[in-house]
């Protein structure tokens, strides 16, 4: 249960910062974010994203 709500929390924490960065250079969400760290974080999420819909559809 401890791993779940820190695994929550970082996930929450790694959106907001993707968040703050593409509003801070109004990127819209079709455009790649110029840093690599924030554009490899950006893509963790969103393997995070997809593997969470798959298993919700089973």
């Amino acid at each position: 249960m401890a791993v779940e709500l820190a695994t929550a929390a970082v996930v929450e924490a790694a959106n907001k910062l993707v968040a703050s960065r593409r509003w801070f250079l109004e990127l819209p969400d079709d455009r790649p974010l110029p840093d690599d760290l924030a554009a490899a974080l950006e893509r963790a999420l969103a393997a995070l994203d997809a593997a969470e819909a798959e298993h919700a559809r089973g």
